[in-house]
């Protein structure tokens, strides 16, 4: 049994325990007395078509989305539905958003929203020409389980790396929790690579609860016969550590529980899906942070379904429609608690797909895609990186179906956002970062740092 498999069937979200000391060669930027900041990943399970997400919408942008998109396709959106955006930084040219985020336009204006085009897993920047030759490439491109994974660990390897980049940031901020044991490190979607970090505990409460054990009679019947269960002596060494961590899971629970009773219900309404009661437990955990003791939280949350090499429109205006809901209701939630400043949530996902739409009107699996990143510290209004040029077989594409070669790494795209978190020097946090160039002035996107 592998460590992933093992902690998973503790049925418990606790690993490691909390760091207490700097790691070696890492300097940590200074922490002030209330300083607080979160990370929210969102993940889009399935690679989200982002050519149907984010496009231009002038006369010749528009034109070379419909002429591969056209009526006949089965997934083109008229003109006149998109959402019209005007980034800062695109001389005047107009863009459109999917309608269905709809929720999202205002805060593009109100320059809390950003987005990032076209990134992905790259080992090294690489030109067209440069992988038609066979040069270096992410292992297993265009697997779903893959590509995930080096989204979430920050490599372009196929052996899974055992901790992500989430997990080693909140590794690497420890000092800022040093007051506390609760754990940095919080998945409202179960067991996932993000939030493994080599040291860092992490806490997945059930998506739709918060509490633990309650205060009936049952329920403190089965709690003390799990804790009676946990002080049994055994041989075994996985026993062991499996007892250690089920007792830590539940202390954390416990605190999670108590913590959260005494936060004053949020008068933000969520969406009811999977994804709104995901964020809107994130937003409780973020509420009580005072009590728990963090300065530092990275959480992880998911929406699945992106996988769409069929029946597209219908599918994905549905998923935008939630994702959209969500990410507004979230916002207005760290608003009403005064840290919508301290809090940044971004997206990301397996991996864009094909320009060219497929037969069943959906898209094939694809490379690079665009990402939405959320938050008063965003310098929002905005389209950073390169947007490809909507061409097949073009300069961005790597074969002839419109699978857009990433301008920007995952590494360029984290990098902004471990610096806010509060690493000087984030190599530890993302090891492959000086193959990438970071004076890029296109990928600064957060301020306070």
């Amino acid at each position: 049994m592998n460590r992933r498999d093992f902690l998973k069937h503790t049925g418990f979200g606790l690993t490691g325990t909390a760091l207490l000391s700097t790691l070696g060669g890492i300097r940590l930027a200074e922490a002030a007395g209330n300083d607080y900041k979160a990370l929210v990943c969102v993940f889009l399970f399935g690679g989200n078509d982002s050519n149907n997400m984010l496009i231009p919408l002038d006369a010749e942008g528009y034109a070379a989305y419909n002429a591969v998109r056209g009526p006949t396709s089965g997934i083109n959106i008229p003109q006149s539905s998109w959402l019209p955006i005007n980034p800062s930084s695109q001389g005047g040219k107009v863009f459109g958003l999917h309608p269905s985020l709809a929720s999202l336009q205002p805060l593009f204006s109100q320059n809390r929203l950003a987005l990032i085009a076209n990134t992905g897993t790259l080992a090294k920047p690489t030109t067209r020409a440069q992988y038609l030759l066979g040069g270096a490439k992410p292992d297993n491109l265009f697997s779903h389980v893959d590509q995930q994974n080096q989204w979430q660990s920050a490599t372009t390897k196929a052996a899974i790396r055992p901790t992500g980049w989430g997990g080693r940031l909140a590794d690497g901020v420890a000092t800022f929790n040093a007051a506390t044991t609760f754990p940095p490190l919080a998945s409202l979607s179960g067991v996932n690579l993000f939030t493994q970090g080599a040291v860092s505990s992490v806490i997945a409460p059930n998506a739709s609860s918060l509490k633990g054990f309650n205060t009936s009679a049952a329920s403190m019947a089965r709690y003390q016969a799990m804790r009676q269960l946990e002080t049994l002596s055994s041989g075994n060494v996985l026993i062991k550590a499996k007892n250690s961590i089920t007792g830590k899971a539940i202390e954390s629970l416990d605190t999670l529980t108590k913590a959260t009773a005494s936060v004053p219900a949020l008068t933000t309404v969520f969406p009811g899906s999977s994804l709104g009661g995901q964020l809107k437990n994130i937003a409780i955990m973020i509420a009580a942070r005072g009590t728990l003791g963090v300065q530092r939280q990275v959480f992880f949350c998911s929406l699945g379904g992106f996988d769409t090499h069929s029946a597209q429109l219908n599918t994905q205006a549905g998923l935008f429609k939630d994702l959209a809901d969500s990410l507004k209701a979230f916002q207005d939630a760290t608003i009403e608690l005064g840290v919508d400043q301290a809090v940044t949530a971004f997206t990301l996902s397996d991996f864009g797909r094909t320009f060219l739409p497929s037969a069943n009107a959906g898209s094939d699996h694809g490379w690079g895609s665009h990402h939405l990143i959320l938050g008063g510290a965003v310098k929002g209004g905005d389209i950073y990186g390169k947007y490809p040029t909507l061409q097949l077989a073009g300069p961005d594409d790597a074969d002839s179906e419109g699978r857009w070669i990433p301008s920007t790494s995952v590494e360029e795209y984290a990098y902004p956002l471990v610096r806010w978190f509060g690493l000087s020097d984030p190599k530890t946090v993302l090891p492959n970062l000086s193959a990438f160039d970071l004076t890029r002035k296109d990928l600064g996107f957060m301020t306070g740092f």
